[in-house]
């Protein structure tokens, strides 16, 4: 007999979805052909449906989530996998959190908020043993509350052959091999002033273009300005694999990581990785990177200069990349429906 699964699907209906629009997609494409579970999704605000991702899930979202909450849910279990349960039924619950660092800037009524939501589920899934600490230590949760279920890289992510890297590249103006890459948002704790600041100098002796994702942010000029023309804005990105594959290197010294994609994904794809021994990043990666204090910008450029000066060094981080990001979705969602099965047996 399948478990009924009521899943919050908001975050994978965005168009341009990023961390946890991810996670949800990629658990959905695996339940979606799982006979050991039947899917009911649900949506908090109306997004346009994406008909290829419905064709893949099979379940239509149910766009009347609120009055579906109250009168009572057709399910075995509720999963909230974006941060936020949102759900106030009889039913047992999941809640995954990505990362405990946002979760302490939040306003103290949702963090109020947050806190009830914990005090009510059976179980909290977090991807890294560093957010499971922090998770347990900020908000006092009994042993065995807290799972860690790492992520994998996105499906089908792997190097791309030469002709497909320099097909992208081109369409970004980019030169295969000569560009420093950094993608996700640039808010404090991704540590813009190292992003930037590390790589003054390198561009221009190693020949190179700094490639960030989104576009210019207020108040970074200042952070630019030494970079010149050197600094390319990628806006939103496609064809991220390739992108990967073409890259010199990753540029990740965050100062608080509960995860990290951008580093799994550039490992899965064959691209050294320059990240900050910081927050779940060791965890993640291994000894498949380089390492900086994030803090320091010299040791973050160090860190770069290793990279692009030692061919053996980022030979060898692409060969351990490979090693480290075996682990695939089939195996997450393998990992999540044994929870599924533990909570609902216990439950009732």
């Amino acid at each position: 007999m399948s478990l009924r699964l009521a899943f919050d699907a908001t975050e994978a209906f965005r168009p341009q979805s990023q961390g946890m629009g991810r996670y949800s997609d990629e658990l959905l494409r695996v339940f979606a052909g799982n006979p050991r579970v039947e899917l009911s999704l649900f949506c908090r605000r109306v997004h346009r449906p994406v008909a290829s991702r419905l064709a893949v899930w099979g379940s239509p979202p149910c766009r009347t989530f609120f009055r579906r909450r109250r009168f009572g849910v057709e399910a075995d279990l509720w999963h909230g996998p974006s941060n936020r349960l949102l759900y106030r039924g009889r039913l047992p619950c999941v809640l995954t959190l990505h990362d405990v660092a946002p979760q302490l800037g939040y306003a103290r009524d949702r963090r109020r908020q947050l806190a009830r939501e914990l005090a009510r589920v059976a179980a909290v899934i977090t991807p890294s043993l560093h957010s499971a600490r922090g998770i347990s230590a900020r908000f006092g949760l009994p042993d065995g509350v807290v799972r860690v279920i790492p992520w994998a890289p996105p499906t089908g992510f792997g190097p791309r052959p030469p002709e497909e890297v320099e097909a992208v590249c081109g369409r970004y103006g980019l030169r295969p091999g000569r560009y420093i890459l950094h993608l996700g948002s640039r808010v404090f704790r991704k540590n813009p002033r190292a992003i930037f600041g590390a790589p003054r100098g390198l561009v221009e002796e190693f020949d190179l273009e700094l490639a960030v994702s989104g576009g210019p942010r207020p108040g970074e000029g200042e952070l630019t300005a030494p970079l010149g023309s050197r600094v390319r804005y990628l806006g939103y990105p496609e064809n991220l694999p390739a992108l990967y594959t073409g890259a010199a290197a990753l540029l990740f010294p965050s100062f608080e990581e509960g995860y990290g994609f951008p580093a799994v994904e550039a490992l899965a794809c064959g691209c050294p990785a320059v990240l900050a021994r910081a927050g779940a990043l060791p965890e993640v990666a291994g000894d498949a990177a380089s390492y900086c204090d994030p803090s320091s910008v010299e040791d973050v450029r160090r860190a770069l200069r290793r990279v692009l000066e030692d061919a053996a060094f980022a030979e060898n981080l692409r060969r351990l990349g490979s090693e480290k990001t075996r682990r695939t979705w089939g195996d997450v969602a393998e990992d999540h429906l044994n929870l599924y099965e533990e909570v609902t047996n216990l439950t009732h």
